[in-house]
C-alpha cells in the first residue's frame, strides 16, 4: 500500500505562515534570466502575494498598479507576483510571457515568479487575481481581490494596524 500525500490545509486570516513556505525557493524570471528568492529574504516586511495568470485581464491591468505601490513603499513592503497557471506543460510559455511582459514594462520593480504548487496548496483559491497579505509578524492578515488596494489600507497594513478588508470568497 502506498502512502498518500498529506496536503496542507489552506491558510486563513490569522494563521501563521509555516516555515516550509518561508523557505520554499521561488523562481523569479527577469529579461536576462532567472534567480531564486524566498519569503525568508523579506522577513520582517509586510508582503503581498499577487497570484495572476497571463489570460486574466484584471490581473495584467492591476500588476503595474501594485508594482507602483511596491515601489512607493519598498522599505516596508514586498510585493511578489506569482504566476498561478496550473498547466503542467506551460512552464516554458510562462517564462516567455514574463520575459515579454518585462520587456514591455522596462521599469517594473516587483519580482515575477513562476508557479509554486506548494503556495497554491497553502493559499488555495479558485479565481484570480488573488492577493494574500502577510504581515511583518508572519501572519496572514487578509485574502482579497484587487478592490482592497488603497493608500489607507496599504498604510494600515505596513504599520501593523488592524485591517477591515472585504475577504475574497473564491
Amino acid at each position: 500500500m502506498f502512502a498518500q500525500d498529506k496536503y496542507p490545509v489552506s491558510l486563513s486570516v490569522g494563521d501563521k505562515v509555516p516555515s516550509l513556505i518561508w523557505r520554499e525557493q521561488l523562481t523569479a524570471v527577469s529579461v536576462i534570466g532567472e534567480n531564486t528568492i524566498s519569503l525568508a529574504d523579506f522577513k520582517d516586511k509586510a508582503i503581498i502575494l499577487d497570484f495572476w495568470t497571463s489570460w486574466c485581464a484584471p490581473c495584467l491591468k492591476n500588476m503595474p498598479i501594485l508594482d507602483s505601490i511596491h515601489r512607493e513603499n519598498n522599505r516596508d513592503l514586498k510585493v511578489i507576483m506569482m504566476n498561478a497557471s496550473i498547466s503542467r506543460t506551460g512552464y516554458d510559455k510562462e517564462q516567455k510571457f514574463i520575459r515579454q511582459f518585462l520587456t514591455d514594462h522596462q521599469n517594473f520593480f516587483s519580482p515575477l515568479t513562476l508557479r509554486s504548487d506548494l503556495y497554491r496548496k497553502y493559499f488555495y483559491f479558485r479565481v484570480v487575481p488573488h492577493y494574500v497579505w502577510i504581515g511583518a509578524d508572519g501572519k496572514v492578515k487578509a485574502l482579497t481581490d484587487h478592490t482592497q488596494f488603497s493608500k489607507e489600507n496599504i498604510s494600515r497594513f505596513i504599520s501593523g494596524k488592524s485591517l477591515s478588508l472585504t475577504p475574497k470568497t473564491q
